[in-house]
């Protein structure tokens, strides 16, 4: 997305903050709307929990924080023209060339995410099932595209190889530390701490929470979710919090992993990608305000449980 839509926003005069910030959250959304492989790993360390409630239970978040990021934009817009320029009338695109851009590289996509949705929310396909249709449908549209070619195919392999394998290794070195933890001990003593921190259930999630977006500064998802859900899981089973919900609000927060300064990947990318007049200063300050609406969806979460889990429990019941 950086590499396509960065300087194209550049070159028509968008604010520097605003073009890097509004790229990096967009693409960061990508690991909370279904299909996404954080909710995948996370529903293996949640007993109880399908792919398919997870995937259900992160879809209205997700489009709704994805609402409020357009809207964020529109009202910067509206404020600060200068930050966002419109285009010159002569430099528009037609509404005909606009519907057949939208028909020929909106709609496979799209079309591929109804096709893995679709088959694991009615039950048609597990996770892995629908992963292969997934794969399946790519490779299909690809080639009625006409841009089919071995050696794109060949890195692709590779390319999904390396992320499986790096993946199971942090999963393997992950769980080590996580038994080697508890047998010392350990699990028992950071859980009586947090206890001892809070007595209420509603303060515990919000100790949680803080914890795991401190951890998102220095640390990857998947390192978090593997360290954090032995400890936390057990505490909110215990408070009575419904786990489902407990999990997305976890996914949301997550989210700011890849934008909190001084480790967040997404500020990383961005860096690689922007040209020298943007600076790494530029990049963190566009993110702050999008790290601030994950924050306000993570309370409107709070305020309004339903939002999480309406879908799940319209799908598969109470």
């Amino acid at each position: 997305m950086g590499m396509m839509a960065l300087r194209p926003m550049l070159q028509y005069g968008y604010d520097r903050k605003l073009a890097t910030g509004l790229i990096a959250a967009s693409g960061c959304l990508g690991i909370l709307i279904p299909p996404s492989i954080m909710l995948i790993l996370m529903s293996s360390y949640a007993p109880g929990l399908s792919v398919g409630q997870l995937f259900a239970g992160a879809m209205v978040p997700g489009m709704v924080l994805g609402l409020l990021y357009a809207i964020y934009v529109a009202i910067i817009a509206r404020i600060r023209p200068d930050w966002a320029p419109a285009i010159a009338e002569a430099e528009q695109i037609s509404r005909g060339a606009m519907w057949r851009m939208l028909i020929v590289e909106a709609v496979p996509p799209l079309l591929l995410i109804l096709g893995i949705l679709g088959s694991l929310l009615a039950g048609i396909a597990t996770a892995t099932e629908a992963s292969a249709i997934g794969t399946l449908c790519a490779l299909a549209i690809v080639i009625l595209r006409g841009r089919f070619e071995w050696k794109t195919f060949y890195s692709a392999l590779l390319e999904t190889g390396r992320t499986s394998a790096m993946i199971l290794f942090i999963v393997i070195g992950a769980t080590a530390f996580t038994g080697v933890f508890n047998i010392t001990g350990g699990l028992r003593a950071s859980q009586d701490v947090i206890r001892g921190l809070a007595s209420d259930p509603y303060m515990l999630v919000a100790v949680m929470l803080v914890a795991v977006f401190i951890l998102g500064m220095f640390l990857d998802w998947t390192g978090i979710v593997l360290l954090s859900f032995p400890i936390f899981l057990p505490l909110v089973s215990e408070m009575g919090i419904d786990p489902l919900w407990f999990v997305v609000l976890m996914a949301v927060v997550l989210q700011t992993s890849f934008l909190s300064p001084p480790f967040g990947y997404a500020l990383f990318y961005m860096r690689a990608i922007a040209p020298p007049e943007v600076t790494t200063g530029d990049i963190i300050k566009g993110v702050l305000p999008f790290i601030g609406l994950i924050i306000l969806i993570c309370a409107m979460i709070i305020i309004f449980p339903g939002m999480v889990t309406w879908l799940p429990t319209s799908l598969y019941g109470g």
